[in-house]
């Protein structure tokens, strides 16, 4: 069994993530839920698995397709509470091009979850996991960020 980068103690998640930024045409591919929130494509990184590589096979895991790496733009240390449970998550987003046109819809969840492509200057507009992506990510500049969110 592969261990990934995930521990529970009682309702404390603290887990290391890698996601993939697909952008094209001025707009983002993200997954959306039944709650109409939206993520990107992406999950925990496994022992012993690079970062780069572990957004390669969540991608291609999730929607079936190869993707090139372009670059590291954004690492987020993201807390937050769901369903009464309080998640640390250290973030690793990268941007990156998928070598074949993705898919609208996740492929091999229990339940069907789509994808859609969202405008970079509209993002404000959902609700984004995490929150910070819909002001940087219209912004950037080409530079890595840390990005610390502050809790409410």
């Amino acid at each position: 069994m592969v261990q990934d980068f995930r521990t529970r103690v009682d309702n404390q998640v603290f887990g290391v993530r890698a996601t993939a930024l697909i952008v094209k045409d001025n707009q983002i591919l993200l997954t959306k839920d039944d709650k109409n929130k939206y993520y990107t494509i992406g999950g925990a990184i496994q022992v012993g698995e690079k970062t780069e590589d572990a957004v390669k096979r969540e991608v291609r895991e999730e929607l079936g397709i190869e993707v090139e790496i372009k670059q590291l733009a954004f690492i987020v240390e993201n807390q937050f509470c769901q369903d009464s449970v309080n998640f640390h998550n250290i973030e690793f987003h990268y941007l990156v091009s998928p070598i074949t046109e993705p898919p609208l819809k996740m492929k091999g969840d229990e339940k069907e979850q789509i994808c859609e492509w969202l405008e970079l200057d509209r993002l404000t507009d959902y609700d984004v996991v995490p929150d910070c992506l819909k002001q940087k990510l219209p912004i950037f500049s080409g530079e890595l960020l840390h990005i610390i969110p502050k809790n409410d």
